[in-house]
Order: C-alpha cells, then structure tokens, then sequence
C-alpha cells in the first residue's frame, strides 16, 4: 500500500475522473499544448498496435532530450534484433520525434485510468525513465506491476526540493521504487540519499551522454580503396545539397593548387544527382570518377561522386576530414558523431537541424570547427591537412565520442537483465 502522501496525490489526480481528462485534453487542443491529432494518447490509448515480443520503454520530457538517446537506441537494437522501443514525452511539441527505430506516444495523464489503459496496451518490459519530475500515478503503477525501472541522470531539481520535504515518506517510497538510479553527479548522489534513496540503489554513473554506433563498411573494400589511393589526402563532403555543390567546388579549387594530389569525395544527399553532377564537372574540366559508373580514383581523378546507397560509413571510414553535407544548404542529416567515432574532423555550417548538442560538444572539444562560407571552409581544410592539426582534433573527437560509453554499457546491462526475467 502507498505511503499516505503518495495515496493523497493520486487520489487528487483521479478526482477528475474520465468526463474531466476529456475537458482537459479538449481545452489542451484548443490552446495548444496537446497535439491536435495525437491528444488521445494523453487518455492512454494508444495508435500504434504494440509489437510482438520484447518491449523496452524510454521516457523523456520532451523531444529535446532525444538527441541523448537515439545512440542508445541504435545499441539496443543492434543488441536486440526483435526488441522493439517506444519513446514517451510529456509535453506536446510542434514537430513529435519520429523515427523507423522506436515508437513515439505521448505519455498519458496522470490519472489512474489513462495510465492503466496505457500499461495495459503497451506492456513494457523495462522502463528508463528521463525525467526529473516522478509522475506519482505512473511510476507507483509500474511498480506494483514489478517492471524493471531505472532512473536515468538523476537527481533532485531545485524547485521540488522543497515540496519533497514535505512529504519525505512518500519521496522516499516513491524514489526507491527504481531498481537502479543513475545520478549525474556526487551532488546529485547525496542528494538523493538526503531524501531517502537507498545507498544500493544509487549509482553514480555521471550523465547518459549522446552515443553512436559507428557506421559499418566492408573493411576489404576499404582497405583495397585506401591502397589505391596511395595516401592521397582526401576530404569528404557527406549528404551535399545542390545549393552548394558550387561553393564546395570553389574551396577544391583553391585546395588543389597547393595541394595537387587532394581528393574531394561528394556524396550527393539524393544520389540519382550523381551522373549528372560527374557530367557536369566534367564539362567543366574536373577529373571525376563516379561509383554509379564502376569507376576508380585513379590518381588523375580529382573530385569521386560517391552515388550509392548505403556506403556513407564506407567514405567515412577513408576520409580524414569531413564536411557536414547541407549545413550551408537546406540542412544536413549528418550525424556528426558518426564520423567524428572514425577518426575523421568534422566541418559545419550554421544548419545542423536535429543534431545541434552532437556538433556542440565536438566543437567546445576542439573536435569539430564550424564555418560559415566558403572562404572559411577553404581554410579550415587547408588546416586540416597538417597530419598534425588533423591527428589532434581526431584524439579530441575519439574522446567525445567515447565518453559516457559507461553509462551506455550499464543500461545495456540492465536491459539484458530485464530481458531474461521476461516470461516465455
């Protein structure tokens, strides 16, 4: 039986009973802050139809926390082929997360029905939760259903410390209904335990930081390119928009006045761009070779139109400077972690879209640098090919790209662990 505060909170909750959580969500559509097409998930009915098999269950406060775990997911999954991911938020945003490697629903309300509706269609198998405000209603249900639950980057926010004090029973019991909880800091350690956490349940792990798989390739193609071009310096631009194919092409020129073996490797972000990008080139007088065509680069090819499908961790896996393809355009889809876990410096622009903490951390760690034209481009490839300038900033991106993989590994432990204690 719930503490008597606990007991009270839910109480308040579910006084609104169904009729009012139908007002709340009409009102919520109304002003904004619930998805006009999606509110009903609020009421803990979900769309989606819950997958056979395995189901582990992220939930964040709202999309921003994202960025954080899409690496873990890809880990999951790669761990796990049949495990299927669902990704709850509490807050209603413009643009709901998305995504072919997870299932995103709106967490519901905090009230006994929805989320019994909720757990009853979703029936997850372990839950890490993202968020530092405890649902009373949700969490104490997933407890006395005996999920696997992990606090994750935990601690005590500011603004609840107070009301905590209040009900430090209730607090106590609710924190440690967690099997594990995953504190940011030293701080944030003793300040759980200051409201009851148990010294067995805390871990100070330090915060889940952005992760990636590194992209895969077939490692004796790689090796027989890599021979072929006899340690030719080369640079990347990976997921280039036409808007600045023009400005890439000028920054090449420059480069290879100086630097006459120099090879740019373009990957068009829509390949069937590349045939009539090579045709074009050579109009222009550029040496080109183009994968489409079965063709080498050969030591008289300047510029190589890297136009199939699915070979990005390939090019990145022989390139040691990349450029974020986009991020002077439309916007890059470059996830910068993924060259950057290869050993290859990363150049951006100011479009970064959905990836704006990645290429923020690599560049407060020296690991990546941000340009804003072609001029700047120009000389950040001029400086990165110093074999020196180029293997300081690859150690830096080996570092961002490493840390927090603690964190990474313990989840993915506890995942394994709660996996096993599935009923067959």
């Amino acid at each position: 039986m719930p503490p008597i505060g606990i007991s009270l909170f839910r109480g308040l909750q579910n006084m609104q009973g169904t009729a009012g959580l139908e007002r709340r969500l009409r009102r919520g559509v109304e002003d904004g802050t619930e998805h006009p097409t999606r509110g009903a998930e609020r009421l803990g009915r979900g769309y989606a139809k819950r997958p056979d098999g395995a189901l582990a269950w992220i939930h964040l406060k709202n999309s921003e926390g994202l960025e954080k775990v899409l690496g873990l997911v890809e880990h999951f999954k790669a761990d796990h082929d049949d495990l299927a991911v669902l990704i709850t938020t509490t807050h209603h945003d413009d643009s709901p997360p998305d995504g072919s490697d997870f299932i995103h629903q709106y967490a519901p309300y905090s009230a006994s029905a929805p989320v019994t509706a909720f757990l009853d269609h979703w029936r997850p198998d372990v839950l890490l939760w993202m968020d530092d405000k405890l649902d009373v209603t949700l969490l104490p249900a997933v407890f006395d259903r005996g999920i696997p639950a992990h606090w994750v980057n935990a601690h005590v926010p500011k603004e609840v410390q107070n009301q905590w004090r209040w009900l430090p029973g209730s607090i106590k019991s609710l924190v440690n209904g967690f099997d594990t909880i995953l504190a940011e800091n030293e701080t944030a350690a003793r300040e759980l335990h200051r409201f009851g956490a148990l010294k067995n349940r805390v871990v100070t792990s330090g915060p889940l930081q952005i992760q990636v798989v590194p992209p895969s390739c077939n490692m004796t193609e790689r090796d027989a390119i890599a021979a072929s071009l006899a340690a030719r310096p080369v640079w990347l631009a990976s997921g280039v928009c036409e808007v600045e194919e023009q400005t890439l092409l000028d920054t090449h020129k420059h480069l290879v006045r100086k630097s006459h073996r120099l090879l740019l490797i373009i990957e068009p972000r829509e390949v069937d761009r590349g045939l009539e990008l090579a045709a074009e080139l050579e109009a222009d007088g550029w040496g080109v070779a183009c994968r489409s065509r079965d063709d080498e680069p050969t030591p008289d090819v300047q510029i190589f139109i890297a136009d199939q499908q699915g070979e990005s961790g390939l090019w990145m896996h022989l390139a040691p400077i990349t450029y974020a393809g986009g991020s002077m355009g439309v916007g890059t889809e470059l996830n910068p972690l993924q060259p950057a876990a290869l050993g290859s410096v990363v150049l951006f622009g100011p479009k970064v879209n959905g990836f704006f903490e990645s290429y923020r951390r690599l560049e407060t760690a020296g690991a990546a640098t941000k340009i804003s034209d072609g001029a700047s481009l120009t000389k950040a490839v001029e400086h990165l090919l110093s074999p020196e300038e180029a293997a300081n900033m690859a150690m830096a991106a080996w570092d961002v790209t490493t840390s927090g993989a603690e964190v990474s590994d313990l989840l993915r432990s506890k995942l394994i662990d709660a996996l096993e204690q599935r009923p067959r």
